[in-house]
């Protein structure tokens, strides 16, 4: 519905307009800066969605709908009606905390803590970029549910799905858990899939129906021959009130369990316009501040 007169047309206005911005422009919109993100991921094409801290709520209406009071405390941002009752339906009637009011998309992730003190989010920012070719990349469909990252991991996970840095002072480097940041703060970055096999909404797992891209032999990123649909690539921001990141624990469990959800219950109609005309046109079309 989005596509220009060919593929190689769209995929040539995409290669000059990052040219431009390289060259000239001045970008509103922080960088990514993961050592492990690619050059289109680094780019300020796309945009960036701030969303205000709604609330703390034991509810997950992904992985236990219709049961309020079961998992763990999640912190919930965007959709400001958000529990565990939620629907498509209810989601797109309800109001939302974001810079922009169509998006009313809902957006959480477990609650942390410093030294056992639950701590309020101090900023959430929700950016979506392209690191597969521009010209193929789809909206996400209405009412789709995605988790990133693992709630039970033991381990460290890959950086290619959650880092954790400093902001506003200390260390920046991105680490595979969090740091003393000295007079800087806490703050993590958790990358969702960006590929969809085109049937399911949803999966047993939450997880099955979305797939990561991989390094393909030119310029983008490709999506695996099971989860053929590029979507957009969604990363969360965080940042919490704390300098001391040793001390920070998760609902979830330590600060490896980091994960995030998202339930896509954006005005469909805005979110493929924004898709056509800032992802698929290769243009920064900048934050929607709060």
């Amino acid at each position: 519905m989005f596509r220009l007169a060919s593929s190689r047309l769209r995929s040539m206005i995409v290669r000059l307009a990052l040219a431009a911005l390289a060259v000239g422009s001045v970008s509103t919109v922080p960088w990514t800066t993961s050592a492990v993100a690619g050059a289109a991921e680094r780019s300020p094409v796309g945009w960036v969605m701030e969303c205000n801290f709604v609330r703390h709520l034991i509810a997950d209406p992904i992985v236990y709908p219709g049961q309020p009071g079961a998992g763990h405390l999640h912190d919930f941002f965007g959709n400001t009606t958000t529990d565990a009752h939620s629907t498509y339906a209810s989601l797109l009637a309800g109001f939302s905390s974001c810079g922009l009011a169509k998006d009313t998309g809902a957006y959480w992730v477990p609650a942390a803590y410093g030294t056992g003190t639950l701590l309020d989010p101090k900023d959430a920012d929700f950016y979506y970029r392209v690191v597969t070719d521009p010209a193929e990349l789809q909206p996400f469909p209405a009412g789709l549910r995605i988790i990133a990252g693992d709630g039970r991991a033991a381990a460290a996970q890959s950086k290619k799905v959650v880092y954790w840095d400093c902001e506003n002072g200390g260390d920046d480097t991105n680490r595979t858990s969090p740091v003393d940041c000295g007079s800087g703060i806490v703050s993590a970055h958790v990358r969702f899939p960006d590929c969809w096999n085109g049937v399911g909404l949803d999966s047993a797992d939450h997880k099955s129906h979305m797939a990561y891209s991989v390094d393909g032999p030119g310029t983008y990123r490709v999506c695996p021959t099971t989860h053929p649909v590029p979507v957009p690539r969604l990363i969360y921001k965080l940042e919490w009130p704390l300098h001391d990141g040793s001390r920070l624990t998760l609902a979830s469990g330590s600060a490896f369990t980091l994960h995030a959800d998202f339930v896509n219950s954006w005005d469909q109609r805005e979110l493929e316009r924004l898709v056509r005309d800032c992802l698929r046109a290769g243009v920064n079309c900048g934050t929607f501040n709060t």
